[in-house]
C-alpha cells in the first residue's frame, strides 16, 4: 500500500510511515494506520486509487474492515443521520477515501453534512 502512495508522490513522509508500521506491536495501532493510510487514497489521483484497490483485492481478497464500513455507511445514509462515535468514524474514513473524485463529488457532500450535523450535537 505505501508504495501505491510512493508512486503517487515522491516523499520522505512515506518512509517515516514505513518505520512507524514497522515498529508497532499492537493491533489496535495497526487498525488505526490502516484507517489513516485508507483516508489518505483520497488524495491520490483516480488512476493510482483504482490500480492500488484492485492490487490489493488481488492480493488479499475483499478487505472485510471495508466492507463493515461501508455497511455503516449504508446504515446510517438510510436513517439520516449518525448516531455513534464508530458510526462518525467510519463515514469519515469513507468520506476521506472518496474525497477528490470529482465524480463523487455529491456522495462527499451528502457524507459531510452527515458528519457536520453529529459534530453539532444534531
Amino acid at each position: 500500500m505505501l508504495a501505491a502512495f510512493e508512486r503517487e508522490e515522491q516523499s520522505g513522509t512515506w518512509a517515516k510511515f514505513r518505520e512507524l508500521l514497522q515498529r508497532s506491536t499492537r493491533v489496535s495501532d495497526l487498525r488505526m494506520l490502516l484507517r489513516e493510510l485508507r483516508a489518505m487514497t483520497g488524495a491520490m489521483s483516480t488512476t493510482g486509487r483504482q490500480a492500488l484497490l484492485a492490487e490489493l483485492e488481488q492480493r488479499f481478497g475483499p478487505d472485510s474492515d471495508y466492507e463493515a464500513d461501508l455497511a455503516v455507511v449504508s446504515r446510517v445514509r438510510n436513517r439520516g443521520r449518525i448516531k455513534s462515535e464508530r458510526e462518525y468514524r467510519a463515514v469519515q474514513s469513507f468520506a476521506d477515501s472518496i474525497a477528490g473524485d470529482p465524480q463523487r463529488d455529491g456522495e462527499f457532500l451528502a457524507l459531510g453534512a452527515l458528519l457536520d450535523r453529529f459534530m453539532a450535537g444534531g
